[in-house]
This record gives structure tokens, sequence and C-alpha cells, in this order.
């Protein structure tokens, strides 16, 4: 899945500059804390790995986790692989829909995003102008170009009345996909709860603690992730747009297809818009995936039981 991911985001990799990042200062505190870490040493990173971790915890059921360390140094659980296979058959089940969905996504999509689709819209609002005739100081003029200079507001105008509600259909199924697995995941714990935790026994309470503890946080990630989804569509537009006085098409069809240059080798009727949909979705639906693959994992590490 991170192989298929990469790919995935590499056309936007290409089109989207990376941001220059300014070089901190090192404040006394963080000095003070490469001192205390030289002195101590984690070879493993445990240390390190526990920091990040407590900061997803629910504070709620942080303290009960804490009660429970509390009183016993042992964890126990034992094995539920009958809870394992429903798992995995609600995740292949989602990974299916998923397909599903994205692969509908882009059939609608493609229709919409034709330049005899696009085209009366495009007019209507007077984003098409032409460039002239004739010969002008020795350049010579003719065809369309979009109004204005292409400016970054410009484009991020043209954006919202154009790609925002592509891009957010996008998301939609990912959300759609991300609100079903939440149910489930509610109904899976409390199926392994009942099953490993045993009447008066803290070691069997300490990983469905530790579960819950967690679990919020771990859609918290997902969520910013795909609300992430939105912006790097809407940036990687504005950059493609950016600057389109300089940009003539000889015709308004032409136009339309070549105005997104960078995505025009991703779509097979050689239609950026088409290219740009494809290369998001196809984005969309690898995060989707890593998503159901990151639960699958989960439980088979949870479900798969410890002796304390």
């Amino acid at each position: 899945m991170a192989r298929s991911l990469e790919k995935s985001l590499a056309p936007f990799q290409a089109v989207i500059p990376a941001p220059a990042v300014p070089k901190a200062k090192a404040s006394a505190r963080s000095k003070a804390a490469k001192v205390e870490e030289a002195e101590t040493p984690d070879p493993l990173g445990a240390r390190a790995a526990l920091a990040r971790l407590s900061g997803w915890m629910e504070p709620r059921h942080t303290l009960l986790l804490r009660t429970l360390l509390d009183r016993t140094d042992a964890v126990r659980g034992e094995p539920a692989p009958a809870v394992g296979r429903g798992v995995h058959r609600v995740l292949d089940d989602l990974a299916r829909d998923t397909k599903l969905k994205y692969a509908e996504f882009r059939e609608r999509w493609e229709a919409r995003l034709a330049p005899a689709a696009l085209l009366p819209f495009l007019n209507r609002n007077q984003w098409i102008v032409s460039n002239g005739g004739g010969e002008e100081d020795g350049e010579e003029k003719g065809g369309v170009v979009l109004a204005g200079k292409g400016g970054r507001q410009e484009a991020r105008m043209l954006y919202l009345q154009t790609g925002h509600d592509m891009a957010t259909d996008c998301a939609r199924q990912w959300a759609s996909i991300g609100g079903r697995l939440q149910v489930f995941e509610a109904s899976f714990a409390a199926e392994w709860h009942a099953l490993a935790v045993k009447a008066d026994d803290d070691a069997t309470r300490l990983l469905p603690a530790l579960e819950a503890t967690l679990r919020g946080a771990e859609f918290e990630a997902w969520k910013k992730m795909r609300l992430s989804l939105g912006e790097l569509a809407e940036e990687a537009f504005i950059q493609a747009t950016l600057r389109w006085e300089s940009r003539p098409f000889p015709d308004q069809e032409a136009l339309v297809r070549g105005m997104l240059g960078p995505w025009v080798r991703h779509a097979p009727g050689g239609n950026g818009w088409s290219g740009f949909m494809r290369a998001l979705s196809h984005a969309a639906e690898a995060m989707t995936l890593a998503m159901l693959e990151h639960y699958g994992r989960k439980w088979d590490l949870y479900l798969r039981g410890l002796k304390g």
C-alpha cells in the first residue's frame, strides 16, 4: 500500500513546489532536552515513542489506564480469532466498496468535466476572451485566453467556481467509508471487550483500555488527512493555472483541454480537467485503502493475544 500511495501522490509532488522551511534557532529548552537525551540514551526510541503516544490519549480513558497500571504489573489477553475474522470480513467489504465508489466517481465527473460541459459555464461567467487579431508590437495574436492575468487570487476564484465541487465530492467518498468504519470499530471493540475482560482481573482490562484511549485520536488523525485533500487539490490547481495571460489557445475547446497543462498526460483523452480529477481520485482512493489497511493491522495486533 505504501508504494501505491506514493505513486498516487507523485503527480501532486511534481506540480506543487516544496515550501521553504526556515531554519529555526535552537531554544535554551531544546538545547537542555538534547543534553538530557544524550545523558540518558534511548537506543530503541521507547521513551520517545511513548511520549508521542501519550499525546494521542483521551484524558478520561487515561485515568482508567493509570488506575489499572497501579493495580497490576501484568498484561493478559486471550486470542480472539473469531472476532478477527469478522473484522477482516468487514474491512474487505469496505475495500471493495471503496474501489466501486471511486470508479463511479470517476465516471460521473468524466462527463461533468468534458469540454462540452465546461464551456457553457466558462462563457456564461466570462472566463474566456479573445486574444486579439493580426500583429501587435511584433507579436502575433489570435485564439483565446482566460480572462485576467492569472494571478493567485484569480486562479483560486476559478478553482472555487469549477474544481471545488469535484474535490469535495472526492473527499466525500473517503468520508463515507470512514463513517461506516467508525461504526464498525465500536462493534469490534464491544465484541472484543466482552470476550477479553474477565471479572476481577485487571490484567485483562489493560489492552482494551489502551485501545479505547487511542481510538478517538486515530479517527481524528485520519479525518485531518481527509480534510487536507481539499487543500491539496486547490494548491495543485492554482499552481497549474498561474500566469495564464501568456498561454493562448487556438480555440475554446483547446483552452479547456489544455488549461490544466500538467494534468493532460494523466487523462486518456488529453483533457487536463479529467487528468486532474483522476489523479486526485486515485490519491484519495489510495489513502482510503491505506486507512483500512491500518485498522486491519491494528486489530491483528490486539486480537492475537498477549501473555503477561
